[in-house]
């Protein structure tokens, strides 16, 4: 036993000794990473890295430079920093909507994905204006800007109308047969930084945005969640109703052994009345609030659906569900018949609360 023992501990020293030692003086921490585009043939990089003053508060610095790739940007960065930049805590990879339109973002998230020092739970997110001016920027009550996206990223997909999204699930989704990457979408004033949508891609190129409304009806195709808001209108001038999704799901009904599907959708919505621009809520206008809820829900389902088939981009993954019931799968078949197929939507909706006027 104790020899047993003394090689265990001994085979312990050797592989500790494999083990890159970092201190955390010596290194300068990115937090955020942020991509423009400056011509053809070069982009900008700008990273956020977390500076610790005298009164131990966190404010951003920044360093910015111009490269042909994301690894020569990388070299120019480390050349202007006082200590070696290392990338084992970021925590957003930024993207302007010019560089991920015109050149596509897959050449500089392969090189993130080969660094085993950055983790796959990171944010993915476009911006519409420039990163480096975003990150440059200060906001007021918030010290940190990287954190600070983090946070907003953060708390819109836990509890409001942005579907999940990160990293590792762009990848997946990007390599995926039958189905096309997205990411949020997100813009900046004069004093802060807000949630904007949705940006949907074809493989790795920015097609098109959804606003905050179309990002809850595909968040409803997506996943089963507990939050979000949605607004409808009802048929007395001025008057609409808001209602909290509390709990939703999509089930998808698909024929077997067919690259040409017949395809169904039935989307359960339990949700409550938020808010109501009216005098009350009686049991009629209940009801008139759930039908017009039902036959929005329908429409904005089959416009979206439409909309993916006309861009030819399937971000809810309408074809990988469909390979998953044919054993003889044909992606061209299928890629070919999707702008045309006929996809039904249906809703059932149950309005479960009314509000403190019920």
């Amino acid at each position: 036993m104790k020899k047993e023992f003394m090689i265990y501990i001994i085979s312990l020293l050797f592989l500790s000794g494999c083990v890159q030692t970092l201190v955390l003086d010596e290194i300068q921490l990115i937090h955020s990473i942020g991509y423009d585009y400056y011509d053809e043939e070069r982009i900008e990089a700008t990273v956020s890295v977390p500076v610790y003053t005298v009164e131990t508060a966190i404010e951003s610095e920044v360093i910015s430079a111009i490269a042909q790739t994301s690894r020569d940007a990388r070299l120019e960065l480390n050349a202007q920093a006082s200590r070696p930049l290392h990338s084992g805590k970021i925590n957003s990879i930024l993207f302007n909507e010019e560089l991920a339109e015109k050149t596509g973002i897959m050449p500089i998230l392969d090189t993130f994905s080969r660094d085993a020092t950055i983790g796959m739970r990171n944010y993915v997110i476009l911006t519409s204006g420039s990163t480096k001016e975003m990150l440059s920027n200060s906001y007021p009550l918030e010290m940190e800007v990287a954190t600070y996206i983090e946070q907003l990223i953060e708390q819109n997909m836990d509890r409001q109308n942005i579907p999940k999204s990160n990293f590792h699930l762009f990848m997946k989704y990007y390599y995926e047969e039958g189905r096309d990457p997205f990411i949020p979408y997100i813009k900046q004033d004069e004093q802060h930084v807000q949630a904007d949508g949705v940006a949907l891609f074809k493989g790795d190129r920015y097609v098109h945005r959804l606003d905050l409304s179309d990002a809850f009806v595909m968040k409803i195709l997506l996943e089963p969640f507990k939050h979000g808001t949605y607004e409808i209108k009802l048929k007395e001038k001025d008057e609409f109703a808001v209602l909290r999704n509390i709990d939703s799901q999509t089930k998808f009904t698909i024929e077997k052994g067919t690259n040409k599907p017949a395809i169904d959708l039935l989307i359960k919505f339990k949700g409550k009345v938020n808010e109501y621009s009216g005098e009350q809520i009686d049991p009629k206008k209940l009801e008139e609030i759930k039908q017009t809820l039902t036959k929005k829900l329908e429409a904005d389902a089959n416009r979206l659906i439409a909309l993916f088939q006309e861009k030819e981009i399937d971000p809810i993954g309408i074809g990988s569900r469909v390979k998953a019931k044919n054993y003889h799968f044909d992606l061209k078949e299928w890629v070919d018949f999707y702008p045309n197929a006929t996809i039904n939507v249906k809703a059932q909706v149950e309005i479960t609360e009314t509000g403190v006027r019920e």
